[in-house]
């Protein structure tokens, strides 16, 4: 009896995860993208150089075109580490038209020479997913000691 209450528990078992595992499969299917009238993502600057700045957080306003023939739909903005984040301000762009992504970088997060934090953009564009670089160039202080030594 014990051996049955147990084959019983472990098919049962087997039978959730399963599900779970066509719920993750379902969930990563993606629509197929019309790439003829696909919205396209042009970036505006194309790259972020930035001087470093005295304080600990820098700020930056990327533009967000949309070249494409329908509407864009901007999902997230991932960033290449902890000390960079974003807030997007316009999600759904038209045709022709632009958004706003503000970019942030804490700069107590950079260490050593790593100076470049990639964003990435996600969204329903021919061109997704969409990178770009925000360099924090160093101040002509720090290269001024560098050289020094």
């Amino acid at each position: 009896m014990k051996t049955i209450l147990l084959f019983i528990f472990f098919l049962i078992i087997c039978s959730c995860s399963s599900v779970s595992r066509n719920k993750e499969t379902a969930a990563k299917t993606t629509i197929p993208i019309d790439t003829a009238n696909a919205p396209v993502i042009e970036l505006l600057p194309p790259l972020f150089e930035i001087p470093k700045p005295d304080g600990k957080f820098v700020t930056e306003t990327l533009t967000i075109k949309n070249t494409g023939k329908s509407l864009l739909l901007i999902e997230r903005v991932d960033a290449s580490c902890y000390c960079g984040s974003s807030t997007v301000l316009n999600s759904r762009i038209e045709p022709g038209m632009e958004g706003k992504i503000l970019l942030n970088v804490n700069l107590s997060g950079l260490f050593d020479d790593n100076n470049i934090v990639q964003f990435t953009i996600h969204s329903n564009a021919k061109n997704s997913p969409t990178g770009l670089n925000m360099t924090i160039l160093p101040a002509v202080k720090d290269s001024l000691e560098k050289k020094e030594k």
